[in-house]
């Protein structure tokens, strides 16, 4: 049995074991990556993994690490305390005895320094470094225990190291440390111009990120073991079990799935596009192609299906279990992952012991976080801050998007403001990472060119082929909330779907229409998520005959009615609203374009919308005063053409700028990657705890009794397991307006009690200045 350094990373946890666990966590998740990049990564990896924690061997922390509880927090603010720099000098050191690259050894340098942080400019990681720096590196290294240390240094020279360390080879790099990182000042402003070192960098920090976190909480590497075999067949096999009604919509659906679903795969095409009307099945349709594609590529890459909105995940994850559950697959945890800000925190893994198959809380955090798992289904904020961030805990999964497969649910909701950097970077990481992109959209925008894009399925031919609703634009003049309530006439046998640009304008229309004593329901985000299911679900089943909605039910949620009436937007928003009409082609459905303006004469749409958009959607709608489904297509092709020529990509160029120069978090001018923002929130608002019944109030007092658990850790990880059921109850709302409720532990709360004076039990929360025009 080989000795023991007695050295400590964590509580009860040896420093040899972490440091050589965390190497082989890196060394299994690097191994699923493509040759080139284990080529060059293999060993520049180890010696990261293997050097990340070594700063812990000091005096001081080992100190910190056996002291009580109070005295372990005054010790933890001390500079002399800290691991991370020291660590990085030796991470730098070691990786230049391996590598003539130049760069490689300082990106090693600020992975291991930025481990228990987040990046930051690159420039600034060799300025900020000082002669007080040198100084607290000599104090730290003078304290290590030579006996013990020597122990350590055998271990890790044996596990990979290629220099036995000691105390005076750590002592003479400290020494020579500043001059070293002034000479880098010259390879930094020579990056080249392409993103190959943000994806090296990224790829370096994210395997640390994920192996250090793994090892520390599970350790056990079996549970990383992908064990999950999917067959290609998977959705063939659900499709024949299951039969549909033999009509003209489901015949173009199942044409349609059976042009894309058994295309002609050529791997070295890497980027694929799914551009279909509404309501012709593309998700099982793209999940089927990925599968596919999957078998053919033959390397288990992951699929990640990703979405714009948390409201259609839920919807989305139910179908991809029938489909497995169907085929005799049981969809636990390592096989089908739903990963959102609102993630249950629970994680089960087949291990053919029914009763231990449920992984901890803390290891259940890791695995779901991490994207352990064969399928996962997450949102556009988690898949492209995973690719653009400076945040540790984004970029650990960063590392998952090498050999996946990524599906791009509704692509369109991509602010066109990043269509270029996006562009540039997919493509990159789809050469350098062997990741293959499917865009799966009705309104297919202009992101790649057609020669940089594969399409799969006769997009032509379905546009065409269908005649489900015809578009009315009622333009020729604005008109107010008044006014759009005496246009309709609410006809038996028909049902309304309105759809405004504000909660103001829908909360103020609704009420007008309800006066009519007509079947009617309201949809916003001042409705707590709770009801608003509850809602969406009443209008499935046809509860409603008229439902009145912000823009919330513009993509993927499944309800269809027979008229739709939309305030102007621009035109892919139309479009999504009216894939909301008539969507298994009944009887004739109509579309509605009206502009709707408040009472100071401004259009609602200006107050949410570019007018750059606005102007072009008015010009191509003005042209005609009826458009057929058939025509769609051209008008959105057209309307993305001059969305191109006229939005400016500025933005984009930025933020290419920032990637490059590996800027990731800067006081500088200009903007850092960490400027990156998929949505905007243009307002200041706050969370406010609606407590609309028992249930609710139940609830909230778990959340107010976690302020009696004094340990941090533990009060995290209680909020986690009650969150999912908490924000059922959470709504946001302007934080500048007159009635809002009073902070309670970080929220605003409203209880029962005075319910009535801020919660309206059909329009949500009440707004009293009118002057407050609110969105969503």
């Amino acid at each position: 049995m080989l000795p023991s350094s007695e050295l400590y990373s964590h509580p009860n946890r040896l420093l040899e074991e972490h440091l050589t666990g965390t190497a082989k966590l890196a060394e299994l998740f690097l191994s699923e990556k493509p040759p080139e990049v284990k080529k060059q990564l293999v060993d520049i990896s180890k010696i990261i993994a293997l050097s990340h924690d070594i700063g812990k061997s000091t005096k001081f922390f080992q100190d910190y690490l056996n002291a009580e509880d109070r005295e372990k927090e005054r010790l933890k603010t001390q500079k002399k305390t800290k691991h991370s720099l020291l660590s990085a000098v030796c991470a730098y050191y070691l990786s230049k005895q391996i590598t003539d690259d130049k760069l490689l050894p300082f990106f090693a340098f600020v992975t291991v320094r930025r481990h228990h942080s987040n990046l930051i400019d690159l420039s600034d990681e060799v300025t900020l470094y000082g002669e007080e720096d040198t100084v607290e590196l000599h104090h730290q290294v003078e304290s290590i225990d030579d006996k013990k240390f020597s122990i350590l240094a055998d271990i890790l020279f044996k596990a990979g190291f290629p220099t036995l360390l000691n105390k005076k080879i750590i002592g003479s790099w400290v020494d020579n440390l500043g001059e070293e990182l002034k000479l880098l000042k010259k390879c930094i402003r020579k990056l080249d111009k392409e993103p190959i070192n943000f994806i090296t960098l990224n790829l370096l920090y994210s395997l640390l990120l994920d192996a250090d976190k793994s090892d520390v909480v599970l350790k056990d590497i079996s549970l990383f073991e992908r064990k999950g075999s999917i067959p290609g067949n998977l959705v063939d096999s659900y499709k024949e079990r299951n039969s549909f009604k033999d009509s003209p919509i489901n015949y173009l659906r199942e044409k349609a799935y059976q042009e894309i679903a058994h295309n002609i795969i050529n791997l070295e095409e890497k980027i694929f596009s799914i551009n279909l009307p509404t309501g012709l099945g593309k998700t099982l349709t793209s999940l089927s192609f990925a599968l596919k594609l999957r078998e053919k590529i033959g390397l288990n890459h992951r699929i990640i299906y990703a979405l714009p909105f948390l409201s259609i995940i839920d919807q989305n994850s139910l179908v991809f279990e029938s489909v497995l559950k169907s085929n005799g697959i049981e969809p636990y945890s390592n096989i089908l992952l739903k990963h959102h800000h609102l993630s249950e925190i629970v994680y089960k893994k087949d291990n053919n012991e029914e009763d231990k198959n449920e992984i901890e809380y803390d290891g259940a955090k890791i695995l779901i976080e991490g994207w352990n798992a064969e399928i996962i289904i997450t949102t556009f904020i988690q898949l492209f801050h995973s690719l653009i961030s400076n945040q540790n805990k984004s970029i650990r999964k960063f590392h998952r998007l090498s050999n996946s497969i990524i599906i791009l649910d509704e692509i369109q909701f991509i602010p066109v403001k990043y269509w270029m950097v996006l562009k540039k970077l997919l493509l990159k990481i789809s050469e350098m990472l062997n990741t293959y992109i499917i865009f799966v959209t009705a309104t297919e925008p202009l992101i790649f060119g057609k020669g940089e894009i594969r399409g799969l399925g006769d997009r032509d031919f379905y546009f065409k082929a269908l005649d489900r609703i015809v578009m009315k634009p009622l333009l020729d003049r604005e008109m107010t909330i008044d006014e759009l309530a005496q246009l309709f006439e609410i006809k038996d046998g028909r049902s309304y779907l309105f759809i405004l640009n504000t909660i103001t304008s829908a909360r103020t229309f609704y009420n007008l229409i309800k006066e009519a004593g007509i079947s009617t329901t309201y949809l916003s985000t001042h409705i707590t998520p709770r009801e608003r299911l509850e809602r969406i679900e009443r209008i499935r089943t046809g509860k409603y005959k008229v439902a009145v909605s912000t823009q919330l039910v513009e993509a993927g949620v499944d309800i269809d009615f027979d008229v739709v009436v939309r305030d102007l937007a621009p035109l892919d928003s139309i479009n999504q609203s009216a894939g909301r009409c008539n969507r298994n082609g009944k009887q004739k459905g109509e579309v509605y374009i009206v502009s709707l303006k408040d009472d100071q004469g401004r259009l609602y749409s200006s107050y949410i919308y570019d007018v750059v958009l606005i102007d072009i959607t008015k010009k191509i709608l003005n042209r005609q005063k009826e458009i057929k489904e058939s025509d769609l297509l051209s008008l959105i092709d057209e309307y993305y053409r001059e969305t191109e020529a006229k939005k400016s990509q500025a933005i984009s160029s930025e933020l290419e700028d920032a990637i490059t120069n590996l800027r990731y978090d800067s006081n500088k001018e200009g903007i850092s990657i960490s400027d990156f923002k998929l949505i905007d929130n243009d307002y200041y608002k706050i969370d406010v705890f609606i407590e609309i019944d028992d249930v609710a109030k139940t609830i909230w007092q778990r959340y107010l009794d976690l302020k009696y658990v004094k340990n941090l850790f533990e009060r995290k990880k209680l909020f986690d397991l009650l969150k999912a059921d908490f924000y059922q109850y959470v709504i946001s709302i302007p934080a500048n307006t007159e009635n809002r409720p009073s902070l309670t532990e970080g929220f605003g709360y409203v209880k029962q009690d005075i319910l009535e004076e801020y919660y309206d039990k059909e329009t949500g929360f009440k707004i009293k200045d009118n002057r407050t025009i609110v969105i969503w």
